[in-house]
């Protein structure tokens, strides 16, 4: 009976393990390997070592993507997940209207990341744009500019388009906030405590775990940020707005080079990786305290 049990596990876990092995596994691997060769796709590939990773750390272009997208991870950290956390915290306590505010919250999240970049193309706009013509209309027309062709407010424009869209944080916090028993709340309410005592000092070390997720959420979606960069400014002008996922697809369309893009690509998987390790870390979120 065991046995039969087990073949019948085996058999539901079957497609996933083909799936993950096909579509995960599979390319990573490949990835790994090439990362070590001078491959252009079609040729063989031929092993040259360590020369990709080191024309990576020479290459100027890199410097600036890598600094970009750390800037970036630090943006989510200090800004972006705290004000979905927040806004949880102020939904949480369900004034008239909050669902209605939840749901659009949620809006941007439905768009494709491609339509709203595009859409914000039209608003940075020099000409028609609406943060211009806004400008033009309260006095302020000395500050009008083509604003993603500048490389002093390209990348502060292009951070704008995801840095305020916190939904996917506002909403897990939600949910974990709606799991903790409402009694808990109440208890300190009849201690004296004060709706901004309670949020401080109950709800956030309660939701330490559950900000934890938000981070590395946070944290790996600006590393694989992509659509909004090459909807709008494609890295430039200049390699002003350049991160690590646009330089990984330059390198593969305009030059073929697969190995250096892969070598790129486990670069960017490394830094995953250790955000992950580092916000585990930091918000004891591993099973024992």
């Amino acid at each position: 009976m065991q046995k039969t049990k087990k073949i019948w596990v085996f058999l539901f876990l079957l497609p996933a393990v083909i799936v993950f092995v096909l579509v995960y596994l599979g390319p990573m691997v490949l990835g790994a390997v090439s990362s070590f060769t001078k491959w252009n796709g079609m040729t063989p590939m031929k092993f040259i070592g360590l020369r990709n990773y080191v024309r990576i750390f020479q290459d100027p272009v890199f410097h600036a993507a890598l600094r970009h997208t750390l800037v970036w991870a630090l943006l989510a950290i200090v800004i972006h997940v705290p004000f979905g956390v927040l806004t949880a915290l102020v939904l949480k306590r369900k004034r008239k209207g909050w669902r209605f505010v939840r749901a659009a919250f949620m809006v941007p999240n439905v768009i494709s990341r491609a339509a709203i970049s595009l859409m914000f193309v039209f608003i940075y706009k020099v000409d028609v744009g609406l943060l211009n013509t806004f400008l033009r209309f309260i006095g302020l027309e000395q500050y009008c500019r083509n604003w993603l062709a500048d490389a002093d407010t390209a990348f502060l424009s292009v951070t704008n388009i995801w840095l305020w869209y916190a939904a996917l944080i506002m909403l897990i916090t939600l949910s974990e906030i709606f799991s903790i028993s409402s009694e808990i709340e109440e208890s300190a309410k009849v201690d004296g405590a004060s709706p901004l005592q309670i949020d401080f000092y109950i709800y956030l070390p309660l939701l330490k775990r559950i900000i934890g997720t938000g981070a590395i959420i946070a944290i790996t979606s600006v590393f694989k940020e992509f659509e909004s960069i090459y909807m709008t400014t494609n890295g430039g002008p200049g390699s002003s707005t350049m991160t690590i996922s646009v330089m990984m697809l330059d390198k593969i369309v305009q030059s073929n080079q697969y190995g250096y893009a892969n070598a790129l690509g486990m670069l960017l998987l490394l830094m995953g990786v250790f955000a992950m390790a580092v916000c585990n870390r930091i918000f004891s979120m591993s099973t024992s305290d």
